[in-house]
């Protein structure tokens, strides 16, 4: 399904629960201006408490440590949801840090490259 936005057209997926969601296209997170690079421990904690996410760090590491982890999407207790992914699993191309952990929350906010010191 597309659904027109001014004159560009973008597509649109239906989720199991009937929404609808945009399609993340590659271009935008390469996009300097769209992406945040920081530590886990300068993330989580505060974003966790804007965005109502209970144990946000726990769920972070949890998706890093499992070696299948695709994409989870995770529901805030203020009318939020995140996507947490990483985007040399989910696109054909590949991205500078791209195995890492990235928040997405929708293409009107900058999305999140969580990466851990050595």
């Amino acid at each position: 399904m597309r659904r027109s936005r001014g004159k560009f057209f973008v597509p649109y997926a239906a989720l199991s629960d009937g929404r609808m969601e945009v399609g993340m296209n590659i271009n935008w997170f390469r996009n300097p201006d769209h992406v945040v690079y920081t530590t886990v421990e300068q993330f989580a904690d505060n974003f966790g408490k804007e965005t109502g996410i209970d144990d946000l760090k726990g769920e972070i590491e949890r998706f890093r440590l499992d070696p299948e982890g695709v994409e989870k999407n995770l529901k805030g207790k203020r009318r939020t949801s995140l996507k947490l992914f990483r985007p040399n699993r989910v696109f054909d191309e590949q991205l500078d840090m791209g195995d890492e952990v990235w928040v997405y929350l929708g293409e009107n906010y900058q999305s999140y490259c969580i990466y851990w010191p050595e």
